[in-house]
């Protein structure tokens, strides 16, 4: 590794702990976003040795505990190995979040569009309003947030038992973390398939679609089954429409100006411009058949596009919630395009004369 590079990564490192730091700053632990929800359930797991099914805690007990459990496993594990009490380690959950977010995109966008991709990523990383605001929450979310790009990562380089591994894991820590991993690797297996059907048409050649799509495809696979056999145990149907969220349609319609409020204008922006690098990548590279990068790129951006807008497709659930997932696609292009913009101006821009 460029020693250059090893010193932003540090660099990127220390500026997401310094953005999360905040955590620690109040005397007692943030309590929004039902963090003591999780702690209730966690401490049950610790007093009396079971996960509590039956007993919702946010409702007061008599209603199916349907919130996936690696989270509260992974909070009552660390109370009862350290001895510590559930608010230093929420917290330090927290300070892990703030790591393991610039490592994961660093790993992403280095093997997608090269190490300084991966930089560029680990520090646009901490630009994202929203992305800040639910990983500095000690929350199944924020888990969730912070190991969907290692789970990406695991996707684009087709190790397929280790992605795999990372989808199971997701798909327990947070029901729209794992919506969203299946949506990505659903729409990068879906571009991967038009790509080989494309190729086909044009070709004439064998219909193949490679390593990569087909572990997108398991992910896929995996995820959604996951999910579905927990609700199954902890209800005893698969009836996930029947959730309150779907049934009351919880969540606000995006727009332009939430979507720039809560992803900030320099991702944005950066994102646009590598958006169009990735297309004029595609056209470029067609002959090689070295565009997974780019497509996978674009199945982040489009599995968050379709969730911010599933009111378009009656779902109505979340949309809002859906930008800080959204972002994760947005920050993998942005790097793209920061990297693309700066190799545009060093050729425009000409050089210190001698």
């Amino acid at each position: 590794m460029d020693r250059r590079v090893l010193l932003l990564l540090v660099g990127a490192l220390l500026l997401s702990l310094y953005t999360h730091v905040m955590v620690f700053s109040e005397w007692h632990m943030p309590t929004y976003g039902n963090t003591m929800i999780h702690v209730a359930a966690a401490r049950h797991l610790v007093e009396h040795g079971y996960y509590p099914l039956d007993n919702d805690y946010s409702y007061g007990g008599g209603i199916s505990n349907l919130y996936v459990p690696v989270y509260r496993f992974a909070l009552a594990e660390g109370v009862f190995l350290t001895g510590a009490d559930y608010d230093i380690i929420s917290r330090l959950f927290v300070m892990a979040f703030a790591l393991l977010v610039p490592l994961g995109f660093f790993l992403l966008g280095r093997t997608a569009f090269g190490e300084w991709a991966g930089v560029a990523a680990a520090f646009l990383s901490s630009l994202v309003p929203e992305l800040l605001i639910y990983t500095v929450r000690p929350l199944p979310q924020g888990m969730g947030l912070a190991l969907l790009p290692i789970a990406f990562y695991l996707m684009i380089t087709g190790r397929r038992a280790p992605a795999l591994a990372a989808a199971f894991i997701v798909s327990l820590v947070h029901q729209e973390a794992a919506v969203f991993l299946v949506g990505v690797a659903a729409a990068f297996f879906g571009l991967k398939l038009l790509e080989a059907a494309l190729r086909w048409s044009i070709d004439r050649g064998r219909f193949a679609l490679g390593e990569t799509a087909i572990t997108a495809f398991a992910c896929a696979a995996l995820g959604t089954a996951t999910y579905f056999a927990w609700h199954f145990f902890a209800t005893g149907n698969l009836d996930v429409f029947s959730l309150a969220q779907f049934q009351h349609h919880e969540g606000n319609a995006v727009d332009y100006a939430l979507l720039l409020s809560k992803t900030g204008r320099v991702v944005l922006a950066l994102s646009i411009a590598g958006a169009f690098a990735c297309a004029w990548a595609i056209y470029e590279k067609w002959k090689t058949r070295k565009i997974d990068a780019e497509l996978f790129a674009f199945g982040v951006a489009l599995a968050g596009l379709g969730a911010i807008k599933n009111d378009v497709f009656g779902l109505r659930v979340f949309m809002d919630r859906f930008i800080v997932f959204l972002s994760l696609g947005l920050i993998l292009l942005a790097a793209f395009g920061l990297t693309q913009s700066v190799r545009v101006l060093k050729k425009i821009v000409p050089g210190e004369r001698k």
